[in-house]
């Protein structure tokens, strides 16, 4: 097996090259980052879980995986009543894609935000009766892991944490009906110029807010042929500042618990019943991998029928699943305190 090549960006020369500052997060970190080719992709995304039990997931993505002029808006509701809506579109054309911060544009839909103020907006009109009109206040400062950006030679993948915490106020329209709505809410920002099939087998990310403190995991696994890195790693802060950040194998342990059968009765193999990320001075996080499902997807299906049998036969089996998650905090010398979060698992093999 090869040397694992994937590593986290985190060295003078890095910062310099990418023009940002070890410390300092700026709303343009936010704004437009990959060059606008083929060969580069972006999204935001946000997920607000309401105070009344909803859940919502946005997300506004150029280039992949529909290709540089069709930039494309999903959104996803789950009310109190359990049943997930789904509306997904693209628009053909460039779009409008901010640098000074975060200005994002697809057909009548926008995403706009400076790290601490946003709003999201999806047109109920334009999507059959499905939308929002949502601003996200920050409450717990940006953060990224050293650069946020994890490279395996020139290939890349990025991540910003714009606002790991944030108060969430405004609209919701569920089957052409709006009703106003509160609750906790996150975003954050992908940018990459290799597809992420093509660099990680799977990753898992979660995000929860338990007895006044917002914890956030992930753990990115390079594929085989890139030597099987992983990259951990755990936040830990609240309005009053960073509790903990750590994000390496050396820092952050990651176990996942016996597998067990998948809730969605399609999936065709078992997942892991839960995943804990602990450090050895006392922080620890347990994400269950529950029977609450949001999303379950196969990402092949309805695909044409060439590119699904093209796609399985380089082993890729692409399945998205996201889950409502009770999510078990631990901060040293404390005791464990549990809230509900959100946890996904993403399969690209």
């Amino acid at each position: 097996m090869a040397e694992p090549s994937i590593r986290l960006l985190d060295s003078d020369a890095d910062y310099a090259a990418l023009g940002i500052d070890r410390r300092v997060i700026v709303a343009s970190e936010d704004g437009r980052r990959a060059n606008s080719d083929s060969r580069h992709y972006e999204w935001w995304y946000f997920d607000g879980l309401l105070d009344d039990g909803s859940i919502v997931v946005a997300w506004f993505g150029n280039n992949w995986p529909f290709g540089i002029d069709a930039p494309a808006v999903s959104l996803e509701i789950t009310p109190f009543d359990g049943r997930t809506r789904h509306w997904f579109g693209t628009y053909r054309g460039k779009g409008r894609f901010g640098t000074k911060e975060a200005d994002v544009g697809i057909g009548p839909h926008s995403f706009s935000g400076d790290l601490a103020d946003y709003r999201i907006f999806i047109d109920p009109a334009a999507t059959g009766g499905l939308g929002v009109d949502l601003r996200l206040h920050g409450t717990v400062a940006p953060w990224r892991p050293a650069s946020g950006v994890v490279a395996d030679g020139d290939s890349f993948f990025a991540w910003l944490a714009a606002v790991p915490e944030g108060l969430v106020t405004g609209t919701l329209t569920v089957d052409g009906t709006t009703r106003e709505v509160r609750g906790s809410g996150y975003h954050d920002h992908n940018w990459g110029n290799i597809s992420p099939a093509a660099l990680m087998d799977s990753w898992w990310w979660g995000r929860a807010t338990v007895g006044g403190h917002t914890v956030i995991v992930s753990e990115l696994r390079a594929s085989k042929d890139r030597g099987g890195g992983k990259a951990p790693l755990l936040f830990v802060g609240s309005p009053a500042g960073l509790d903990k950040e750590a994000w390496s194998s050396a820092e952050v342990r990651v176990i996942e618990a016996p597998a067990t059968k998948h809730p969605d009765p399609r999936h065709p193999s078992p997942i892991a019943s839960s995943v804990t990320y602990s450090t050895a001075d006392g922080f620890a996080a347990t994400f269950v991998a529950s029977d609450r499902l949001i999303t379950s997807t196969d990402l092949l299906d309805g695909q044409p029928a060439l590119l699904a049998g093209f796609a399985r036969a380089l082993g890729l089996k692409p399945w998205y699943t996201r889950f409502l998650s009770p999510v078990t905090l631990t901060l040293p010398g404390g005791p464990p305190e549990t809230s509900p979060g959100t946890l996904e698992y993403f399969e690209f093999r």
